[in-house]
């Protein structure tokens, strides 16, 4: 069971066996728990892959994040277990917090990332820092330090394209249609891939298009995670409303349940 995103109160019930699923998309930033039941999803027969944020921005950023040096651990052994075809990296998103998150930052940041990375992974994934209520009210406005403009992102995006390419890695934007005009050298592309799914499963997908936000090019899915669960804590997080709320529901949390959230 899953609530509706916009009615909480409302559940629906979809059927995860075998035979009803395409396959999994798991997007997170710490697999290890995960670690030890791939081997019961492939008992099963289940096709999946992941969306892997590593971006090491700082403490009063990511409060709770795993720290770079252990992200990039699990993340190889990740890749190790299951191959680097289904292991993809997000870089996301990519904010200036000036001063001390420029371009420069980013930079050396990235290279240490991408060095770490790249006989892991074929791909990352980027996008860039969106104005949400709750980011204007936790990172600032523009006169804050914020910068949203996406111009103001071009040259770093143009010098990722091409660092990455050097190390064999492609470089695909989310919901980020005018990255592909920009002259950034980025290609939009699905985060939920039916392509993909297809050719790691070797059965015929659906391509039909979800159309969930503008820009976004993902394929028809079913969302069963739930906002408000998430601990880390990231402050330009869009699916956490309240992080005492998703302290509270994530210690409820009853691995009986069919739903990560009490019906």
């Amino acid at each position: 069971m899953y609530p509706n995103p916009i009615y909480p109160k409302t559940f629906y019930r979809v059927s995860l066996t075998p035979n009803s699923v395409n396959g999994f998309v798991f997007w997170t930033r710490h697999a290890e728990p995960m670690l030890d039941f791939l081997s019961k999803l492939d008992q099963y027969g289940y096709t999946y892959y992941f969306l892997y944020t590593i971006v090491n921005y700082p403490r009063n950023i990511e409060p709770h994040s795993p720290s770079a040096d252990k992200a990039i651990a699990v993340f190889s052994e990740l890749s190790k277990q299951i191959g680097k075809s289904r292991v993809i990296w997000r870089y996301d998103p990519i904010l200036y917090h000036l001063p001390d998150i420029s371009e420069s930052w980013h930079k050396e940041n990235f290279v240490y990332l991408l060095n770490s990375l790249c006989h892991v992974t074929e791909t990352v994934i980027v996008s860039l820092i969106d104005p949400y209520r709750k980011t204007l009210r936790r990172l600032g406005t523009p006169q804050d330090g914020l910068v949203y403009e996406v111009n103001e992102y071009t040259e770093l995006l143009q010098w990722m394209v091409n660092i990455s390419h050097k190390k064999g890695v492609r470089v695909q934007s989310c919901c980020e249609s005018i990255l592909s005009v920009s002259g950034s050298g980025i290609n939009s592309g699905s985060c939920v891939n039916a392509g993909l799914m297809e050719n790691l499963s070797g059965h015929r997908q659906s391509y039909a298009m979800h159309h969930q936000r503008e820009g976004c090019l993902c394929h028809r899915s079913i969302d069963i995670g739930v906002n408000n669960t998430c601990c880390f804590g990231c402050q330009y997080c869009y699916a956490t409303e309240n992080f005492e709320k998703a302290l509270q529901l994530y210690q409820a949390h009853q691995p009986h349940w069919t739903c990560i959230i009490s019906p």
